[in-house]
């Protein structure tokens, strides 16, 4: 039966509505600028934060260090494992859009009224999805995308990780500088209590000034056994972060100082380290991978064309193959009209989550945006609070000293010499500790600032730009 006009009219009328319908559903895609940020991060006049930041610190022991993690580390291990297996799905998806072409062979044998009759066949086939409307392209988009913020992915966590590293290295070395400042204690402690017992033996002072003196010393004392556990945690953290069994496989220097905090680096221009920061850039990336799904749900909703080919050679002997082919070529039309819904919910999800993954990016920046500027603000707070320290425990060793020399004589009292002790060995633990404040603060701040390694770039590289990558990847 031949349609009349109205009808094919009717169907004409309901394709186009179909596709101004798919059309008008896709809004613009949302762009890095949609985030607010500031003129410029920080003040900074030093160079920029290098590509393997912790170089940032001129600490050859540190990059030994970070050596063996970024070789050694299980965690970095499993990131290329991801990064293989979003690549793999993103080659997947692109062959989607490529004919498909499959190889037959059969035998068989029939037997009939004690006669047997032998069947060879052989064919070929090949069908191809015209993409229209893109919907496989936008697909294989969305896969590419995830695959590069993968690679992205990988890059920020090895800078977390030897973040993680340099924290832990470093409070090594400050507890170690702790364990050595608390010796020092504990001998001026001694000094000061052979003092006070000569000066009980005398007569000159009472039971009490001793036993005072005595309790100060085991107190310092007993702070060595948290400072050492401290210590074992530390190396046991190291350890697992560059994939060692335990705290013993560890080697590492013998160094009990903290590394000088070089001047400020320069922190760039927003846009460029907004591009330049791996795990921003993968978040971006995911806002563009959920507009490539959005359009892919889109095109879904408009009609497909499916083409197929096909030779056929069947024969009684396999030396008779090849002889007589048959040929089939068929061209398909499909156009969805009812699916109960399915296609409609299937957009607004997509366009759901392209709403997600944008605002989960502008939070990203922000919070990153904040993540520097607290940085720079604690690294200020930190040097002033190194400087006063620095005052108060020279001039609390020179208070000590006069008490000391006064106490000796029999013009001081010995709660006066006992209070400058014990202010004075607050002050000095307090200083170390705000120094070791002073190298978090910058570990922070070029973690923060930090892009990635020699040969990274933002290109859409492959394996060979990633400084991670195994050979097998």
């Amino acid at each position: 039966m031949i349609p009349d006009r109205s009808d094919a009219r009717l169907l004409a009328g309901l394709l186009v509505a179909i596709l101004l319908t798919g059309c008008a559903s896709r809004s613009p895609a949302p762009e890095r600028a949609d985030v607010p940020l500031p003129d410029r991060l920080g003040d900074g006049a030093g160079p920029a934060v290098p590509g393997e930041w912790w170089r940032h610190f001129d600490d050859p022991a540190l990059d030994d260090v970070m050596e063996r993690v970024v070789d050694d580390s299980f965690s970095l291990a499993a990131a290329r494992g991801r990064l293989r297996q979003a690549r793999a799905a993103a080659r997947g998806e692109a062959g989607g859009r490529l004919p498909t072409l499959d190889a037959t062979g059969d035998a068989s044998a029939t037997r009939s009224d004690g006669r047997t009759t032998d069947e060879y066949a052989v064919g070929a086939m090949a069908a191809f999805e015209v993409d229209l409307w893109g919907r496989l392209d936008s697909a294989a988009e969305a896969a590419a995308l995830e695959a590069r913020a993968t690679e992205r992915d990988l890059r920020a966590a090895g800078i977390s990780l030897t973040a993680e590293a340099a924290s832990a290295y470093y409070g090594i070395l400050r507890e170690r500088a702790l364990r050595e400042l608390i010796r020092r204690q504990i001998d001026t402690n001694r000094r000061i209590e052979e003092l006070v017992e000569l000066r009980y033996r005398r007569g000159n002072a009472g039971a009490d000034e001793l036993l005072r003196q005595r309790q100060l010393v085991e107190s310092t004392t007993s702070e060595l056994a948290s400072v050492a556990g401290e210590l074992e945690r530390l190396r046991a953290e190291l350890a697992a972060l560059q994939g060692r069994p335990g705290p013993d496989a560890l080697t590492l220097p013998e160094s009990a100082e903290l590394v000088d905090v070089p001047p400020l680096p320069d922190a760039g221009v927003p846009s460029e380290w907004l591009r330049r920061r791996p795990d921003l850039e993968a978040a971006f990336l995911r806002v563009q991978a959920a507009d490539a799904e959005l359009a892919s749900a889109i095109a879904a909703r408009y009609p497909r064309l499916d083409l197929s080919a096909s030779l056929e050679s069947a024969a009684a002997s396999p030396s008779a193959l090849f002889q007589d082919w048959i040929g089939r070529i068929a061209a398909g039309l499909t156009v969805p009209l009812f699916r109960g819904g399915q296609l409609e919910a299937d957009v607004d999800r997509t366009r759901a989550a392209r709403d997600v993954a944008f605002n989960e990016y502008a939070q990203t920046v922000l919070d990153a945006v904040a993540g520097v500027e607290s940085a720079l603000a604690a690294e200020r707070a930190d040097r002033s609070r190194v400087a006063s320290l620095e005052k108060q425990v020279s001039l609390g060793e020179r208070v000590l000293e006069q008490l000391r020399y006064r106490y000796r004589n029999g013009a001081a009292d010995f709660l006066d010499v006992l209070d400058a002790q014990t202010t004075l060995q607050d002050n000095q633990r307090s200083l170390l500790e705000a120094r070791w404040a002073l190298v978090a603060d910058r570990i922070e701040l070029v973690r923060t600032l930090a892009g990635g390694w020699p040969g990274d770039t933002a290109a859409d590289s492959g394996a060979e730009d990633n400084p991670y990558a195994d050979e097998s990847s």
